[in-house]
């Protein structure tokens, strides 16, 4: 089993790059990576991808692609009426016989791969929504279904959400006041501030 370690290099390579592109990073990171740690790279990375798009799923889903627009319909040629020229007749018309015959009946549309008539029938049970992800303890492997959940599984989404909801305000609280230090010392750039303010506001954000 391997003992490369994904978050390990990308810890490493943030302290030492001077880049702040995170694509630029990423690139400076599969850089730094052999041919034989990819898989256990992508292993490494999936479950935050996975996390990632079910709680993108629970929120509603990514907005859909803009459709290609329809070509403009082709302008109508004259149309011809019974009247545009007269037909003359130089022979007796042919009659049109009409088959007595039973159309065949049509054939029931194939149920698409991956059919399942469980799923088919879970989802007719109720909203689309009691089927999304939730993750529901301390377990980082422990997660329900909504549908499934108990009075302790929200519980714990709650609790997990409005801590944070308060890491994210102090953080944006801590983000507007370097914004005010920097207006009212007159500088460009959060460095230029005096290192006694620096220091004060480093404190700040530990």
């Amino acid at each position: 089993m391997s003992d490369f370690n994904l978050r390990h290099l990308v810890r490493d390579v943030q302290a030492s790059s001077e880049l702040t592109d995170p694509h630029a990073l990423a690139d400076e990171i599969l850089d730094r990576i052999d041919d034989c740690d990819l898989r256990p790279a992508l292993g490494q990375v999936l479950t935050g991808m996975v996390r990632e798009e079910i709680r993108i799923s629970r929120n509603g889903g990514l907005p859909p692609l803009p459709s290609a627009p329809l070509p403009s319909p082709k302008p109508a040629g004259p149309r011809l009426t019974l009247h545009t020229q007269p037909q003359v007749m130089t022979e007796s018309p042919v009659p049109v016989v009409r088959s007595t015959a039973k159309k065949p009946p049509t054939p029931t549309p194939a149920r698409p791969p991956g059919y399942s008539a469980k799923v088919a029938a879970i989802r007719a049970a109720g909203p689309k929504w009691l089927g999304h992800r939730l993750h529901t303890s301390a377990d980082p492997r422990e997660w329900k279904q909504i549908g499934d959940c108990s009075f302790s599984d929200l519980m714990f989404a709650v609790r997990q959400r409005r801590e944070q909801a308060a890491r994210t305000t102090a953080k944006a609280d801590w983000f507007e006041n370097l914004a005010e230090l920097v207006h009212a010392h007159g500088v460009g750039r959060v460095r230029d501030l005096p290192a006694s303010v620096l220091a004060e506001a480093g404190g700040a954000a530990a």
